[in-house]
């Protein structure tokens, strides 16, 4: 049977109302619509998956699960950024040197970064920036823990030398005031 739009809108009017109230079961009702919108999104593109007849139920199920499971996660991430967020006191007014020196540095590691390849990146970015677990990192790429934390550590490895041949390059040029600029002797 082909799994047409068609046969899509009969699965959605026969079982929207089943996965909405199982997670209005489970969750708030305005995260209950967003999650039922978000399981048919997935048996959309997973259609072919879907077990025909009475097993396509307990497969919207299982979707309907993980999906929820996702927005408990997310929703705890949040809440702990949010937390630490609230935490972080002002900092103490840094003098101006100490200020230029990061720039310099936060420069440095930015520009490292981009000279990486897109996939030590991804990788990098997906551990430091958005905090994910190399567990988390697998199952975003499609790839095995392992797998993951082989690349992490090859990408550190690298960033670390393109910092390093920066920070080198960067030591032995004049300071931006030395090379044209200032005022007079």
């Amino acid at each position: 049977m082909a799994r047409t739009e068609a046969w899509f809108d009969r699965l959605y009017e026969e079982h929207y109302r089943h996965v909405l109230a199982y997670c209005a079961r489970r969750t708030v009702p305005a995260d209950a619509d967003d999650a039922a919108s978000e399981v048919f999104t997935v048996a959309w593109r997973r259609r072919e998956d879907i077990p025909s007849g009475e097993g396509a139920l307990p497969w919207l199920y299982g979707v309907t699960r993980n999906v929820l499971s996702h927005q408990r996660r997310s929703a705890q991430r949040f809440r702990r950024l949010t937390t630490r967020v609230a935490g972080v006191q002002d900092p103490l007014p840094s003098a101006p040197d100490a200020v230029v020196v990061q720039r310099e540095e936060y420069a440095q590691v930015r520009d490292a970064v981009g000279q990486l390849r897109i996939s030590d990146r991804e990788v990098l970015l997906l551990s430091a920036w958005e905090g994910l677990s190399h567990g988390q990192i697998a199952e975003v790429l499609g790839l095995s823990q392992a797998a993951i934390d082989k690349r992490l550590s090859r990408a550190k490895q690298r960033l670390a030398k393109k910092y390093e041949a920066r920070t080198r390059f960067n030591m032995h040029r004049p300071p931006a005031s030395a090379a044209g600029g200032g005022g007079s002797p």
